[in-house]
């Protein structure tokens, strides 16, 4: 083999390296600041303060939209806290603090990753 070769081989040996262990490493989401907005928004509903319910809605719809496409648990909890918004907004609130009860529930389920089709 060629110096010119024996450099590529090598090259290509570290770089399918690097991909296994990139794909061996697992899935982790810091979900921390959304759950703390949930706390904070569901005694905001149960104390009847829809401005900041809303403002705290926003915040978190927001930052779920800035990185949408880096979670699947992110179109789920996002439909609950638009639901929980305007629920609030028509003057619902227990439907509103059910619905982000059930986001929080969506965000802090650990599910399993099934990479293999799903055959359990």
């Amino acid at each position: 083999m060629t110096l010119k070769q024996t450099s590529a081989a090598l090259l290509l040996f570290l770089s399918a390296l690097g991909l296994v262990n990139a794909a061996g490493t697992p899935v982790t989401e810091d979900l921390s600041q959304l759950i703390s907005l949930s706390d904070e928004m569901i005694e905001l509903g149960k104390n009847g303060d829809a401005n900041g319910f809303t403002k705290l809605a926003n915040t978190a719809l927001s930052l779920m939209e800035e990185n949408r496409n880096n979670s699947m648990v992110f179109p789920r909890a996002s439909a609950k806290f638009r639901a929980a918004k305007s629920s609030v907004k028509v003057g619902k609130f227990e439907d509103g603090v059910e619905a982000v009860k059930q986001a929080k529930l969506i965000m802090s389920k650990k599910a399993p990753l099934s990479w293999d089709g799903g055959s359990n």
